[in-house]
């Protein structure tokens, strides 16, 4: 714990990265609906009750930002939020020391059991199949509106298939977010029709990271989790395609990004190297050379295997994403 706390408290700013600031009035002292530390609750979502964790921290007695945590499909599900036991769970400790709400929802179920998320994959025929969109829609806005907040004060993350499902929340209802960060998620290649399809004009701030040798969400793009070669999961498009079109969504397409690289661990899969776009509704991109599909973390590590391939673990994703949430504060 003191190990990772200094981490974060040592790392530089990302004011360069030129996230426009939005109206907010600050923090409103209100009542507060989630004792201190982690409770369990529910939703109502068309008659089911959905569930979602919320982490307060000790001494939180007023919200400036909630940030949502989406769990990766095919049964990690919400032990994702448990200490030390996957890098999402990093994110408790930053809230510890920054001081914001942390929410984690849980999926529907896929055809083995398992709570994933129901994205805008139209040929995602072995994932969830539930209400998903409507569920984290509800939830964003009943916690924004029990704790009497802004869209400013809200903020989106995942990892894959939580990744398309922050994707798909942003093609949605960008206006309710003020900043989204994937990891490990590429834009569908065959999305459902309508707003899947059409996406949105709304530019939106948003942190990437990708490993180049990601075997489950192909950097190349091409098919999602294949390891039986039944393509049941699904085809994305490149990494590269699904940051022009974020480039071009935010208006970023001519911009020359701030290119720095760092190896701090030499002992994992390779360097990283970081491109900042800056603007109003700034990219900042991790190129996690030769990493796989796993949350790149300094402090809680995942095993090499055929269906990940190796960790980045030069960079916590849980700091780097905070500290470019609170840029746009």
């Amino acid at each position: 714990m003191i190990r990772l706390l200094s981490f974060f408290i040592l790392l530089p700013l990302l004011g360069i990265s030129g996230c426009k600031k939005k109206d907010n009035a600050g923090p409103v002292p209100v009542v507060i609906p989630y004792p201190e530390g982690m409770s369990t609750n529910y939703l109502a979502v068309n008659g089911i009750n959905r569930k979602y964790l919320v982490y307060r921290p000790a001494g939180l007695t007023q919200i400036r930002s909630v940030v949502t945590v989406l769990h990766g499909g095919g049964g990690a599900g919400l032990t994702v939020a448990d200490p030390g036991t996957h890098p999402l769970s990093v994110f408790r400790n930053v809230a510890d020391t920054a001081k914001f709400l942390l929410v984690y929802p849980e999926g529907s179920l896929d055809n083995q059991g398992n709570p994933g998320w129901n994205d805008c994959r139209r040929d995602d025929i072995a994932g969830s199949q539930g209400e998903d969109l409507p569920f984290l829609k509800l939830l964003m806005d009943s916690l924004r509106i029990k704790l009497q907040l802004t869209p400013s004060n809200m903020f989106l993350t995942g990892t894959s298939n939580g990744a398309l499902m922050t994707y798909t929340y942003a093609f949605w209802y960008p206006s309710t977010v003020r900043a989204i960060a994937v990891s490990s998620g590429n834009l569908p290649l065959n999305p459902e029709s309508g707003t899947c399809t059409s996406g949105s004009s709304v530019p939106l701030p948003i942190l990437i990271t990708h490993g180049t040798l990601d075997p489950a969400m192909p950097a190349a793009g091409g098919c999602v989790a294949n390891l039986g070669g039944a393509c049941n999961r699904g085809q994305v498009i490149s990494q590269s395609a699904t940051m022009q079109y974020w480039l071009q969504r935010n208006g970023l397409s001519n911009t020359t990004p701030t290119i720095s690289s760092f190896d701090f661990n030499l002992s994992d899969a390779g360097n990283v190297e970081k491109r900042i776009y800056s603007g109003p509704n700034p990219i900042v991109y991790y190129v996690l050379n030769g990493a796989g599909h796993a949350v790149p973390s300094r402090t809680v590590f995942s095993n090499t295997t055929p269906a990940s391939g190796a960790q980045n673990r030069d960079i916590e994703y849980a700091v780097e994403v905070w500290q470019f949430f609170r840029q746009c504060q």
